[in-house]
């Protein structure tokens, strides 16, 4: 079962969610621009607050939130789907030209990527590009595309039905070995473990604060 529950990015302010009683809340909002996998335990015990709240309003509705919210939160099983450098928001790199290249590699994941292509976009050599985005970043050009592409790779996985290769070859990977061992290198586990522990095994509940 998926349900999807939206509410406005504002609905809680900076200094509401500062305060040190709603610091789980707090970091369960940060984590979930990566997407959050929770367990069929921690479904069952929201899905009747889900279907509650459909019923109230005003602030009756702010409460039944904040309560499935903390119950969220403090579920000790779950965990992120994708690195933080999958989402649309801007990471600031305190360099235009190190933005340029992401933005252009999250906008192009699927498509053939090479180290040529971004150093003409940075405006750079090759080597030098390779020095200055593993300095600023910490991270090699192709750590950070796969990185990219194996965030897109876990959403695809639990959200598709895709097979494992298809979604290798969505993602930007032509080779399926490579996939696989890189991605299990990051994650701990192939794709299909993956998909079976948080695609079959567990629901995905998707929690979203909207601009």
């Amino acid at each position: 079962m998926k349900l999807h529950l939206q509410f406005h990015r504002d609905l809680f302010d900076d200094k509401f969610l500062c305060r040190n009683q709603l610091f789980f809340v707090r970091s369960l909002l940060e984590k979930s621009v990566q997407g959050i996998a929770f367990s069929a335990e921690t479904i069952e015990k929201v899905i009747p607050k889900l279907k509650l709240l459909t019923e109230k309003n005003g602030f009756d509705s702010i409460l039944q939130l904040m309560s499935i919210l903390h119950d969220l939160s403090v579920s000790s099983n779950m965990r992120t789907l994708s690195n933080s450098t999958f989402t649309n928001e801007n990471i600031n790199f305190n360099s235009r030209r190190i933005e340029k290249v992401f933005s252009y590699m999250r906008d192009n994941y699927d498509k053939e990527i090479t180290l040529d292509g971004v150093s003409r976009l940075a405006g750079m050599s090759e080597v030098s590009f390779s020095r200055f985005i593993k300095k600023r970043t910490g991270k090699t050009f192709i750590e950070s595309l796969n990185e990219i592409r194996l965030g897109h790779a876990s959403h695809s996985l639990v959200n598709t039905t895709h097979t494992i290769s298809e979604i290798a070859y969505r993602c930007g990977f032509n080779n399926l070995s490579y996939f696989n061992r890189i991605f299990k290198s990051k994650n701990g586990c192939t794709p299909k473990e993956f998909r079976d522990n948080y695609a079959g095994k567990k629901s995905i509940v998707q929690v979203k604060s909207s601009k």
